[in-house]
């Protein structure tokens, strides 16, 4: 049987696992130093929100594909794909999807 205990144990098992991860990658913290940073965070996040439901929306995908064409080089299909967790294929869809302006050319005259 799954208690309310139990379920809240997981997810703060669960966010202290995403903020340790996040934080060891985002900014090249060691696994040590990441997890103490995020005992420290999640001890704030329980404060601020503690026993209510809190969704957290996914990234833009406007912001995130804006990114990609920005960075996106002619070669760097894989790369991309890595940095942001996606397939080739997505990255391919995306950067052939990008709008494409003409250069505003000055008439001197």
């Amino acid at each position: 049987m799954i208690t309310t205990l139990n379920r809240d144990l997981d997810t703060a098992v669960e966010l202290h696992r995403i903020l340790t991860a996040s934080l060891a990658r985002r900014f090249k913290m060691t696994e040590v130093a990441a997890a103490v940073l995020a005992d420290e965070i999640a001890v704030e996040i329980r404060n601020e929100v503690g026993g209510s439901e809190l969704y957290i929306p996914g990234p833009s995908r406007t912001a995130r594909n804006r990114l990609i064409c920005e960075q996106f080089t002619g070669d760097n299909h894989e790369q991309l794909a890595k940095q942001f967790r996606l397939s080739r294929r997505q990255v391919e869809r995306i950067v052939s999807n990008r709008d494409i302006r003409p250069l505003k050319m000055s008439v001197a005259g």
